[in-house]
């Protein structure tokens, strides 16, 4: 299969041919800038999430491979499927579970790459739409429970988010790192030291920049300061514009680059349906610009944000569209950095020989999704 347009290539668009067979790409070749080369679609890499609870009315402990179709539909190749917390045990069972149903996958769909838990070791200060409930206090014994023997290949675990701060977190965060188990710093009221303590330990990532952590203050450089800085850590971005504006987006970009950040969805079971309501792990959503909210109630006067509601190539179109970010920078941190971020960069979020198939093919002025491929096969329904 030989598709043309202007390729996604080491953070640039570049017009040329990409031959693909077998699931892999077999040949890149690039021409020369025409006059007309704005007129040609945009070929990039599948997109990769690294946080999301759910979508097109399905979540990971549901419906696992109708989250994955969904998903493949709307660009998204690959995705981490991240549960909400629970007690040790119980979440433990429930990775057994989502892993069990990831080593079933079907073909055309997007693929489980290892799931992201968020929490439950994190501040319950910080907790955000987290349920206070089902965090735990960490231990050594508490994550045993969640990872399961050594025998059990983690369970499927990817990256498990934990604030860094709370007594006991650090010895979470060497253990997670002997195990080849991701940290992610989040949800968490971390000072700088604290938050570059866990850097040095071994700390990979931090769960969506700017939202449910310390912040940034000149005196006070709290754990979003320290994602700015430390490039170490790859820092997951949501980029509904509304769990993150404008100005700080931008900020994000001026520090750390496309290279740095991932743009992230944390969108919710509501995403995907064009609905404005849904429920989800029994709690009623209202979706508002993209967003999903908690309505008011008699504890809180205004609605909550929850999650988001929009597919990763949903906020790529709205960044662009917007201004915040050019085409090329917002597909990488959409793709190639999450591919990085995991480790996968020879096989997976970039456009190389010897990489999987996974393609999407976009129009070249408002970036409406045309073709996906997922190891080399059409989506239907795309």
């Amino acid at each position: 299969m030989r598709l043309q347009g202007r390729l996604l290539v080491n953070g640039s668009l570049r017009t040329g041919t990409i031959d693909f067979e077998d699931g892999i790409i077999r040949e890149l070749a690039f021409d020369e800038p025409a006059w007309d080369e704005g007129s040609l679609p945009i070929i990039a890499p599948g997109l990769i999430d690294l946080h999301i609870h759910g979508f097109g009315s399905c979540d990971p402990l549901q419906d696992l491979d109708g989250m994955a179709r969904a998903l493949a539909r709307h660009g998204t190749t690959g995705f981490l499927p991240t549960l909400f917390p629970a007690q040790p045990a119980r979440l433990g069972s429930q990775c057994e579970s989502v892993d069990l149903a990831a080593s079933g996958k079907q073909e055309g769909l997007a693929s489980p790459l290892g799931l992201h838990l968020e929490g439950p070791f994190v501040n319950p200060a910080s907790a955000g739409a987290l349920p206070l409930d089902c965090l735990a206090t960490p231990s050594l014994q508490a994550l045993r429970e969640v990872v399961g023997s050594s025998s059990a290949g983690g369970r499927g675990i990817r990256t498990i988010t934990l604030a860094p701060e709370l007594p006991g977190c650090m010895d979470l965060v060497r253990e997670l790192q002997t195990l080849g188990i991701r940290v992610s710093l989040g949800h968490s009221l971390a000072n700088a030291t604290e938050a570059r303590a866990a850097a040095r330990a071994g700390a990979v990532g931090v769960t969506h920049l700017y939202n449910a952590m310390s912040g940034i203050h000149h005196r006070n450089m709290g754990l979003a300061g320290i994602a700015l800085t430390e490039d170490v850590l790859f820092a997951e971005i949501i980029g509904d514009l509304v769990h993150v504006e404008r100005e700080a987006f931008e900020l994000a970009l001026a520090a750390r680059g496309p290279q740095g950040l991932c743009l992230v969805s944390d969108a919710l079971s509501g995403a995907g349906t064009g609905c404005d309501h849904f429920h989800s792990y029994g709690r009623e959503h209202l979706i508002q610009n993209g967003a999903a909210y908690y309505p008011a109630d008699s504890n809180h006067p205004q609605p909550r944000l929850a999650g988001s509601a929009l597919s990763q190539l949903e906020m790529v179109q709205r960044l662009c569209a917007q201004g915040v970010v050019d085409v090329a920078d917002a597909l990488t941190m959409a793709s190639s950095t999450p591919a990085r971020a995991l480790g996968l960069e020879s096989e997976r979020g970039h456009l190389s020989v010897g990489a999987r198939a996974d393609l999407i093919v976009l129009a070249p002025q408002d970036l409406a999704l045309r073709q996906v491929y997922v190891a080399g096969a059409e989506v239907r329904g795309a």
